[in-house]
């Protein structure tokens, strides 16, 4: 049978694994009580009570909860037994992407005019080719970025074919048309069309070839990761996921790069979809080196998850209450039909004794939404018997502005010919 621990705070006789991010007033604040006594959480006791009142095994339910500064456990369940992450997988795919490109990187799209382009009759004689690079955002606004470019350049028919080279895909709101390239082609053809490009040529897949027109990037990724995270987009990260490697790449970087046991974690699908399995204790080994990648890079964990209360998606009208609302940083996990119901709940706590706490909280075999109020009450509770919570971390929804960032350099000089594509 498992069981809860109760752990009582350790004084700092663990070294920090990373710094913490942001909030270095923490140290000097009055209301930072770093030498706090240690107690009990009587929020994790009267979580395991609701639960089992509610008919649900207590077995299905993981807890752990720490400090960030230290890694002071406070409370622990099932801590070391595998779950269902759900969407919380996108954090570890976020963590791979942000280390292997960093977080001002853009996918780039080349566009290539593998013919001459007669400028009087404003023709592409041949094939205008499309080689994309994993971009998971690239959308109507962009295609028409591109061709209003092209047209500029003189090219408003293509005698050819439109040829897809690489893994390009036209984000849209159906998780499933979104990965298909077929799909991708076919939005990209007609958005084209559309703006005033006509192609005369059917819709092929093969390699680059041509003379390099244009280049379009995307969104910086660190924003592609906050609207990922904060809507929890399956689509993006299946993508961005991909960009890294896929699953086994992921899976790769856990066990080989970041310490975690093979037996603690498994990653079937980048975006959590499915079958995935990962212990409380490796996804805060997960959240705190996501934390220190991006405090590398002098960011925040507010700068790739959502804000609860405050940012749109998943947590816009979750943690509300007035004493919490702008004070917890999280990621969701839902799956209704795996695992007889998947809730999940991770991120970080802005707290009065302890500063930044870290906890992941998972549920299964039950009703998600009965599950997502049990949660929110559970953070509640425990940041009251943190002493409160910190003033919000931000009191704007960072997601309201849906201005792109996007953008497009242009390569070709109109009246050259030359076949040369240049070397990135």
């Amino acid at each position: 049978m498992k069981r809860i621990i109760i752990l009582p705070l350790l004084v700092l006789l663990l070294p920090i694994c990373v710094r913490e991010p942001g909030r270095t007033a923490f140290a000097e604040s009055a209301s930072y009580q770093a030498a706090a006594e240690p107690r009990p959480l009587r929020a994790v006791s009267d979580y395991i009570n609701v639960i089992d009142a509610g008919g649900k095994n207590p077995d299905d339910l993981g807890v752990l909860i720490e400090t960030l500064a230290g890694a002071q456990p406070l409370a622990a369940l099932n801590a070391n037994v595998t779950f269902n992450p759900a969407s919380v997988m996108k954090l570890a795919t976020s963590l791979a992407a942000l280390v292997r490109f960093g977080p001002d990187y853009r996918y780039r799209t080349n566009f290539l005019a593998d013919g001459a382009v007669d400028l009087r009759s404003r023709t592409l004689e041949g094939d205008l080719v499309v080689e994309g690079s994993s971009d998971p955002m690239f959308s109507l606004y962009d295609a028409d970025e591109v061709t209003a470019q092209l047209s500029r350049l003189g090219i408003s028919r293509v005698t050819g074919r439109l040829r897809i080279a690489g893994k390009f895909y036209y984000f849209a709101t159906g998780y499933r048309s979104n990965l298909s390239l077929e799909t991708s082609a076919a939005k990209l053809r007609g958005a084209l069309q559309k703006a005033g490009i006509r192609i005369e040529g059917d819709t092929a897949f093969g390699e680059k070839s041509g003379t390099l027109l244009l280049s379009h990037y995307s969104d910086p990724l660190v924003s592609i990761l906050l609207f990922q995270n904060a809507h929890s987009s399956n689509a993006i990260a299946e993508v961005v996921g991909a960009s890294v490697g896929g699953p086994e790449a992921i899976q790769e970087y856990l066990v080989k790069r970041l310490g975690i046991g093979e037996s603690d974690v498994f990653v079937g699908r980048a975006s959590g979809l499915d079958f995935n399995r990962i212990t409380p204790r490796a996804t805060l080994k997960v959240l705190r080196a996501l934390i220190g990648v991006l405090a590398d890079h002098s960011l925040k964990p507010e700068d790739v998850m959502a804000v609860a209360g405050i940012d749109s998606g998943t947590l816009q009208r979750r943690l509300v209450r007035d004493d919490v609302r702008g004070s917890v940083i999280a990621k969701t996990g839902t799956l209704v039909s795996i695992d007889n119901g998947v809730s999940t709940l991770v991120g970080i706590a802005y707290t009065r004794a302890h500063g930044p706490v870290l906890f992941a909280v998972f549920n299964t075999g039950g009703n998600v939404h009965a599950y997502r109020r049990l949660q929110d009450q559970f953070i509640e509770q425990l940041i009251a018997e943190e002493g409160g919570a910190l003033p919000a971390v931000r009191n704007e929804d960072a997601l309201a502005d849906a201005t792109r960032h996007s953008i497009v350099q242009v390569l070709y000089v109109p009246g050259t010919q030359s076949v040369e594509t240049p070397t990135e």
